[in-house]
């Protein structure tokens, strides 16, 4: 025999035993008589045998691998998250599947079969549709038929209904972190800029915005809150459209994410004579390379990466657990500002 083919059935027809006794000395939890054993190991070691990963898993039902999807791995709260959750995973003993759906639902679909075929102990859900005020009952169906298969557990979002667990950070009392910093920096005048209507972390940060600035006696100006994506040039746009919109603008201004509020800086350098204090979301690295560095709400990263690996190995079938953030104040709110 060729020692790069040799299979299972080759050693037992060698040893003379069937493939089940090689199976029981391979995993050595089993009974087998001593002499048996010894003969086999040889054989094993002979060939320096090493049993199929995909072939233990159909035995013992335990593939130690994990699922992680995300629609877009470039933002960088997305990959923060995914090393943390891979972090943990890799300390308890598990391998993860990255799996970058680039907002394709066809390329999660590949993925999700992929992982299920493959045995995987569990899937990790990051953004996407678990991020949709009002989800596609289609998908969402999807979703229950393949927790039937596997685990399912989410971050920074939920789907009303699955009864799965999930794991968030407090995006709302995030937001009001940033307006209580800002009017003890003495802003009155607040604006937010980015997102998406009916994304629910959009959702939270916006309705929370609103509430706090009525809670401080602070007038709400529908122009000064601007929808405009989640990239570095959404926030570009954002401001641009602020500033064309409005004589009188913010002292200060939120972006709904780091990359915004980095593109609301980018943006800002046109106007020299027009000074502002910029607060970002997520304290990613891009927050902390920008000039001036980004004051940004933080997520427990470490946290979440380990609770969502303790979630996948409990036995709990739903759970939710809401973590608490932190303000990062850095040079873009701190630096003497001239307000407009």
């Amino acid at each position: 025999m060729e020692h790069k083919k040799v299979t299972i059935y080759d050693l037992a027809r060698e040893a003379g035993v069937s493939t089940a006794t090689v199976s029981r000395v391979i995993a050595g939890n089993y009974p087998v008589s001593q002499g048996t054993r010894e003969k086999v190991q040889q054989i094993i070691d002979h060939y320096n045998y090493h049993p199929n990963a995909l072939a233990r898993t159909l035995s013992n039902k335990k593939s130690k691998l994990i699922g992680f999807i995300t629609p877009a791995i470039t933002n960088p709260f997305f990959s923060q998250v995914f090393v943390e959750v891979e972090k943990s995973a890799l300390e308890k003993g598990y391998s993860v599947l990255l799996g970058n759906s680039l907002n394709d639902r066809e390329i999660e679909a590949r993925y999700i079969r992929m992982l299920l075929e493959q045995q995987a102990e569990g899937i990790i859900l990051l953004g996407g549709l678990i991020n949709d005020s009002n989800p596609d009952l289609e998908r969402v169906q999807e979703l229950i038929a393949i927790q039937k298969r596997t685990k399912l557990v989410m971050i920074n979002g939920s789907v009303e209904g699955m009864g799965n667990c999930s794991i968030s950070t407090d995006e709302a009392a995030g937001m009001r972190l940033i307006i209580d910093h800002l009017v003890r920096q003495g802003h009155r005048k607040i604006g937010l800029i980015g997102g998406v209507k009916g994304i629910t972390t959009t959702d939270i940060k916006v309705s929370t915005f609103k509430a706090e600035l009525k809670k401080h006696q602070l007038i709400f100006r529908k122009s000064w809150q601007c929808y405009s994506e989640y990239s570095i040039e959404g926030g570009e746009d954002g401001f641009k459209q602020l500033m064309s919109l409005n004589k009188e603008v913010p002292t200060a201004l939120i972006g709904i994410n780091d990359m915004v509020g980095v593109g609301m800086i980018k943006a800002s350098k046109r106007y020299p004579n027009q000074h502002f204090a910029f607060v970002g979301f997520d304290d990613t690295s891009l927050a902390q390379t920008s000039s001036p560095e980004l004051t940004s709400v933080r997520h427990p990263y470490e946290e979440l990466g380990k609770r969502a690996i303790e979630m996948m190995e409990a036995n709990a079938k739903a759970q939710h657990v809401m973590l608490a953030p932190s303000l990062v104040v850095k040079e873009s709110t701190v630096k003497s500002i001239n307000r407009v």
